[in-house]
């Protein structure tokens, strides 16, 4: 029989095991027993016994079949798991193991882990897009994905034959705005890096060993309880977060100390770690002090910014080095501001050790693999136009409106028909959208209309009585279908929350998630024991500063001392101030956070400390730090071969690559910027470069020894280089728009 952890025998799903097995345990037996044991909530009621079995058998078959020779502990955190990250599951391992095997057959693991990634690149290639993460499938049927779904499908497409791979990322860059995720494998005794879905011609070669080497923090999480060398950040009843950071870059360990205004070290204060990216300090890494008061993390040689608090008390300070003091020397509630220059660390590209001869092969082959991908038919036509043949009318198209491209991209037949029928007179989103959050998409409407229920008290009253909240078991925060909710009767906060507003459009009535909390409004004691004011926002620049770029809102728990960022127009790509403010807030403390960030990176910060009091108007005001309104000539070219096109006066000058994901960035940057750059009204240059001349010239000009492609800069007649971007840059728009107005 198999035996379980006591905290899942409790639970209804699980008891199915106790009857599954009797007599010896096999090892198959003994796979499922570790799955189970850390499994988290939503894929325990998502999946049959039968799902997991079948996985774990063709997991096994292949071991045996490809004679890895790989090590029981990463067999099992690396190889075992179907989950990578907050994918949803499917049946990617035993659709698709075979073929892949194939493949590989007698390679060693290191050309085999370079064959897979191959074969994903003729699979997806790399497309921005929102949130939502899809499966190794849906991604599959699109033939795009963003990073962190090309690596879930290269970790997953590892795993099927047997190689131990997971996702490593960023979760913020420290020198630009976003992050990025890619692939490590278990090659010869040691995980070695590469671009998911980006193959090139050696392990440990990307485009982003620039990027990387200013790293802050690199981490994957690891499925069960993972007991390995790496830096942990976290343990929970599921996965163990890592930091791999010192496999890539000089590292070091910083030490923040927490102490009261009298100098006295704060036993179990709670500190953040946090890196500015996007407007606001994004927590990496949160602890409680020990006896002296202290709390560490291996870190990147640049800053990262310690926040910590106790009692109502906090603190902010940059570490910027081993060690750093934080005073708890402000109390939850005061009015303050605060400045805080934040710089990154300094660019050291990993080295490549790859000749010419080998980067022109690989070339070669990615054109040409660029070329099977895109003759392979992708994509939903044939579910939409089996929906639209069926219902051709405005509602069916309102319908499909209501979602997004990449629902579109991989929606089935049956969430839409289930979804179509539901409809009473004319579409109403709020209330006949079959998506609510970024939870999967399964047919719920007629199973839940069938309840019968009719008013917001009589749903509250039901899902009190019928849904039990399981909130440990889901420490990463993977959404769940409302109909596995349902059926499961279990869920944590967020996915009762999504249940409750899926109950309450299948019941007739308007609902959607609250766009400031993420939360629903069911817990209408708890609402209404909380209060709400008005935040005003005052600014006196020209320009209009935007929500997640330039600046944000955070608030913060007294009683805890945590910080949860406020969704503010989360759903349009630009968000100027003074198209939220005023704001209705709850009442309670909250920090505006404002940065500025220059060209090399580097970040002018401002903090404004406030209350928001029930039925009071607050008014703070937003401050952009400027670096000065000099700029600075960063190096020189010769720009006779321009002047036929530029005439007198400054220009923006640049050389793109094609496919790779840095200059997929960059175009989609520049043409965001059409307007801004057509009322400048200067020529702007986007050159093909084909003999790598000009690349040159402007690499040389500012004295970079690197010659990778995107570079975008501004430049004048005389050849001055003002302004130089290379490589990943996220903030090229926000750089040049700050720019411009100084020229």
């Amino acid at each position: 029989m198999i035996k379980l952890r006591s905290a899942l025998v409790s639970m209804a799903a699980a008891f199915v095991l106790l009857s599954c097995s009797s007599g010896p345990k096999t090892e198959a037996d003994s796979c499922i027993d570790f799955l189970y044991a850390y499994m988290p909530w939503p894929d325990l009621a998502a999946q049959p016994l039968d799902y997991w079995q079948a996985n774990v058998d063709k997991t096994l078959a292949v071991r045996d079949r490809m004679g890895w020779g790989i090590p029981e502990r990463e067999f099992k955190h690396f190889v075992l798991p179907l989950r990578v990250n907050n994918e949803p599951l499917d049946d990617f391992r035993t659709l698709y193991a075979d073929t892949l095997c194939a493949r590989v057959q007698g390679m060693t693991i290191a050309e085999a882990a370079l064959e897979i990634n191959h074969w994903c690149h003729e699979m997806a290639t790399y497309q921005p897009s929102d949130g939502r993460t899809s499966s190794p499938l849906q991604t599959i049927q699109r033939g795009v994905g963003r990073c962190g779904e090309e690596s879930v499908l290269a970790v997953a497409a590892l795993r099927a034959v047997g190689i131990p791979a997971r996702q490593v990322y960023t979760p913020r860059w420290a020198h630009t705005d976003d992050n990025h995720a890619w692939v490590e494998v278990y090659v010869d005794g040691k995980w070695q890096f590469m671009g998911a879905c980006e193959p090139e011609p050696r392990l440990n070669m990307a485009w982003f060993t620039g990027p990387v080497s200013r790293a802050l923090i690199l981490h994957t999480k690891v499925f069960g309880d993972y007991r390995g060398d790496e830096d942990v950040i976290l343990r929970t009843p599921c996965y163990t977060e890592i930091n791999v950071i010192r496999g890539y870059v000089p590292a070091r360990r910083s030490v923040v100390t927490v102490v009261d205004e009298a100098g006295k070290p704060v036993r179990d204060a709670r500190v953040e770690f946090k890196i500015y990216n996007y407007g606001e300090y994004y927590t990496v890494a949160a602890y409680q002090t020990d006896r002296k008061g202290q709390a560490a993390l291996d870190m990147g040689k640049g800053d990262m910014v310690a926040w910590a608090a106790k009692n109502g008390k906090f603190g902010l300070a940059v570490i910027g080095g081993e060690a750093v003091t934080v005073v708890l020397d402000h109390a939850i509630g005061e009015r303050c501001a605060l400045d805080l220059d934040i710089v990154p660390p300094a660019e050291d590209p990993l080295p490549s050790d790859a000749t010419p001869e080998e980067v022109a092969r690989n070339a070669e082959r990615l054109k040409a693999e660029d070329a099977l991908r895109e003759a392979r038919p992708k994509g939903n036509a044939a579910v939409l136009d089996a929906f639209l043949a069926a219902h051709g009318d405005d509602n069916a198209r309102a319908l499909l409106a209501s979602l997004s491209v990449k629902d579109r991209g991989d929606v089935s037949l049956d969430v839409l028909e289930d979804a179509y029928a539901h409809i009473d007179g004319t579409f109403n989103p709020l209330r006949d959208c079959p998506r609510v959050d970024i939870e999967p998409l399964k047919p719920y409407f007629a199973e839940l209309s069938a309840l019968g229920l009719q008013s917001r008290p009589e749903i509250v009253k039901w899902i009190g009585a019928n849904i039990q909240l399981e909130n440990e078991r889901n420490p990463q925060g993977l959404r769940m279908a409302p109909i596995d909710v349902l059926r499961s009767g279990r869920a944590d906060r967020r996915n009762r929350d999504i249940f409750y507003v899926a109950l309450c459009r299948a019941s007739g009535l308007e609902e959607q998630l609250d766009p400031l909390t993420g939360y629903a409004s069911m817990d209408h004691e708890e609402q209404q024991a909380v209060g709400s004011g008005k935040l005003v926002v005052s600014y006196d620049g020209k320009d209009a500063p935007e929500y997640y770029y330039q600046f944000t809102l955070t608030q913060i728990f007294p009683e805890t001392g945590e910080t949860r960022l406020c969704t503010v127009g989360e759903d349009s790509d630009h968000n100027p101030w003074n198209s939220i403010f005023p704001l209705e807030l709850e009442e309670g403390y909250y920090l505006l956070t404002s940065g500025t960030r220059l060209a090399d990176g580097s970040v002018l910060s401002h903090n404004e400390f406030f209350t928001v009091s029930a039925g009071e108007t607050t008014r703070v005001p937003l401050v952009m730090r400027r670096a000065g309104d000099q700029l600075s000539v960063l190096g020189t070219m010769d720009a006779g071969r321009f002047l036929p096109q530029t005439g007198r006066g400054y220009y923006l000058l640049a050389v793109l690559g094609d496919r790779d994901e840095p200059s997929v960035h960059a175009r989609r940057q520049l043409e965001n910027l059409a307007p801004v750059l057509k009322e400048w009204g200067r020529p702007v240059l986007i050159e093909k470069d084909e003999d790598g001349s000009i690349l040159e010239m402007l690499c040389a000009g500012v004295k970079s020894d690197s010659r990778q492609k995107p570079v975008v800069t501004i430049c004048d007649s005389f050849g001055h280089i003002v302004y130089f971007s290379q490589g990943y840059n996220t903030s090229l728009a926000e750089d040049i728009k700050r720019i411009l107005p100084l020229l």
